[in-house]
């Protein structure tokens, strides 16, 4: 026998392959000692006993003696890997399936965990089903170590078989964990949030398991359309022709009422021109009387119909005959929250606010007094006084502002956090102007500093509070970080040695108009600076943003960008922008707009650094409990709403 068995073995195996059945027995008694040979590596030799089993009789005894020579001097349970292992390279052979069953049955594993004693099917079944564990090459392993080499695997040669894998031990919430951590492009979660949100959830941002939304939605305005309300079975109908109008009720009990009719203008007014003919021609004793009494009964008919011409179109009529015949009968009933808060979302700028604030007034303090029982009463306490809000703007009240005061209730703990969402989802459901918007949202992340908030409970936020985000979200996430440390530092006003200016938040809550205005073109401002008045005329406030300070609508960022005057001060060079002045700026502005350039390089733009860092944990813990969920399947807290994935935080 050469010094290398690999040669011999090799030779054999091939000779085995092409020799007659008669001396292939002769080959066979050749190859066994070869194949104990510890000198040839074990896959070398279970590849040739995989070899020989093809030409070997399928009988037990012939194929005993292949495995005893393929398993000399191993344990009982590393014997029965090394035959699997042949069994895995053999298409078939019976022999071989029954030796290992009858090997699997006398080989007992010990449990790692628990040190029971089980066949290796059974021991398979026991750490599934009892530890979470999955045996592989006799080692256990979790089920999250098993994904990750797949994953690694997929991701090394992308190959598909790791995703059949991975399908195939965790199913699909397998498959889903694999893709929520893997950071995949949107393409490839936007079906599953497409499905999650048809089913008013989210998904997990450890697992992408679906998470029912924390916040219940507020409900869709009512149907409002050519005269007509309707909604969770009550409707009101305003009709009728040019010569009679009709007003139909409809409630859940009752399918259908006559609400009353009445005399069109048109009918009024001929029937009140009707009488004054009939009480003026039996005295017209000339023609001049008669005509006078023509003119009379026409100027009763203008006069009457004028008087009885309604002063709103039907759509404002059906609201306020909702308001008068339907809502003073629900006031009291707990089923109705859902319609009342439809209305009030209907109502806004719509019908007689005068006619409806004493009822409005008692639904409120109804609401008020249930805000703990349901979502539906809180929305409904959200939704009338947001009405109530909406109906004052015509005394002059700033309705942005006083939005922003009711959603800070809900961010300083006067009542549940969701309310602010509630809030804020009421005002949105109508079309806001631009320059509102941003106030808004500077008044409201102003509100939630001053409740103890910090930007990454923001950002956390935000993930569960879809209106909250819509209002308040600031892209990029840094510009937070810049807001809350020109808030943080409002007091020392560390600005004043540059010039004097206001703060943003300063700026949104005592100039609306202004705020409107500029916040609509710059909604990364920070600081408001108002020069002299001779400067402000020619070039405007000096505006110092997140993206750099403007003047005139022109904005530039590096602290050491070219500013001077040119042609005798006439034009102002402004980085790489030139201004054109109709008169002479001083000499000194200049210097004050370098100023302003270094303030924000050196005094602002630190705020970034650290602007994740946590708050207090009571204030977190209050704002984000009712946005959060914690998933069954993988025990993650997050922040989730309907059709989004969720942002993860601190259990």
């Amino acid at each position: 026998m050469p010094d290398d068995p690999r040669q011999a073995l090799g030779a054999l195996v091939a000779r085995i392959a092409a020799a007659p059945r008669s001396a292939r027995a002769g080959v066979v008694r050749q190859l066994l000692p070869l194949l104990a040979d510890a000198r040839v590596p074990p896959p070398v030799r279970v590849a040739a006993a995989a070899r020989m089993l093809k030409f070997v009789p399928d009988r037990a005894t012939p194929v005993r003696r292949v495995t005893r020579a393929l398993t000399v001097g191993l344990s009982p349970s590393r014997s029965l890997e090394r035959l699997r292992q042949l069994q895995n390279q053999v298409e078939k052979c019976a022999a071989l399936d029954a030796i290992i069953e009858r090997r699997e049955k006398r080989v007992k594993l010990a449990c790692p965990r628990c040190r029971v004693r089980l066949p290796r099917v059974e021991m398979v079944k026991h750490l599934w089903h009892e530890h979470g564990l999955t045996l592989e090459r006799g080692k256990t392993r979790t089920p999250e170590r098993v994904t990750d080499e797949l994953r690694e695997a997929h991701a090394a040669t992308g190959d598909p078989a790791p995703l059949d894998r991975a399908a195939a031990l965790g199913g699909t919430a397998g498959l889903r964990k694999w893709l929520a951590g893997d950071d995949p492009p949107a393409e490839e979660v936007a079906p599953l949030l497409a499905a999650a949100d048809a089913r008013g959830a989210g998904l997990c941002p450890a697992c992408f398991g679906e998470l029912p939304a924390a916040v219940t939605p507020l409900p869709e305005p009512l149907t409002l359309a050519n005269g007509r309300l309707a909604g969770d079975g009550y409707a009101v109908e305003v009709g009728g022709n040019a010569w009679l109008r009709t007003l139909r009720v409809t409630t859940p009990e009752k399918a259908t009422s006559t609400g009353g009719r009445s005399l069109a203008p048109r009918a009024a007014a001929t029937l009140a021109a009707g009488l004054a003919l009939v009480a003026v021609l039996p005295l017209a004793r000339s023609l001049t009387v008669a005509v006078i009494g023509l003119a009379v009964a026409a100027l009763v008919y203008a006069v009457t119909r004028y008087l009885r011409s309604p002063a709103v179109g039907r759509t404002d009529q059906a609201v306020n005959a909702a308001w008068a015949r339907l809502a003073p009968k629900l006031v009291e009933r707990p089923y109705a929250a859902r319609f009342l808060t439809r209305l009030c979302l209907t109502s806004t700028g719509r019908g007689d606010p005068d006619g409806r604030v004493g009822l409005l007034n008692t639904i409120a303090a109804r609401a008020a007094g249930r805000a703990d029982e349901s979502d539906a009463e809180l929305q409904l306490l959200a939704a009338s006084r947001v009405l109530q809000v909406e109906d004052v703007e015509r005394f002059g009240r700033d309705v942005v502002a006083g939005i922003a005061a009711l959603a800070a209730d809900g961010f300083n703990g006067a009542l549940p956090a969701d309310y602010a969402e509630y809030v804020v989802g009421c005002y949105l459901a109508r079309e806001r102007d631009p320059g509102d918007l941003a106030r808004l949202r500077v008044l409201l992340i102003g509100a939630a500093f001053d409740a103890g908030l910090v930007p990454r409970d923001l950002l956390d936020l935000w993930g569960g509070a879809p209106n909250l985000r819509r209002a308040m979200a600031v892209e990029p996430a840094h510009r937070l970080g810049l807001l809350f440390g020109v808030w943080r530092t409002r007091a020392a006003k560390a600005w004043q040695a540059v010039a004097p200016a206001d703060t943003v938040f300063d700026l949104a809550r005592t100039s609306p108009p202004t705020a409107a205005r500029v916040l609509a073109k710059f909604p990364d401002l920070l600081l408001f600076h108002r020069p002299e008045l001779a400067v402000e005329d020619l070039v405007g406030p000096v505006l110092v943003c997140a993206r750099g300070v403007a003047i005139d609508a022109y904005l530039t960022a590096d602290p050491d960008a070219d500013v001077r005057l040119d042609r005798g001060g006439r034009e102002l060079i402004f980085g790489r922008h030139r201004i054109d002045l109709p008169r002479r700026l001083p000499a000194e502005f200049p210097e004050l707009v370098r100023k302003w350039l270094r303030f924000r390089a050196e005094g602002l733009l630190q705020f970034i650094e650290g602007y994740l860092s946590p708050g207090p944990a009571g204030a977190s813990r209050r704002v984000l409990g009712p946005f959060c969920r914690r998933c069954l399947a993988c025990g993650a807290v997050s922040a989730v709403a309907s059709g989004g994935v969720g942002r993860r935080v601190p259990a």
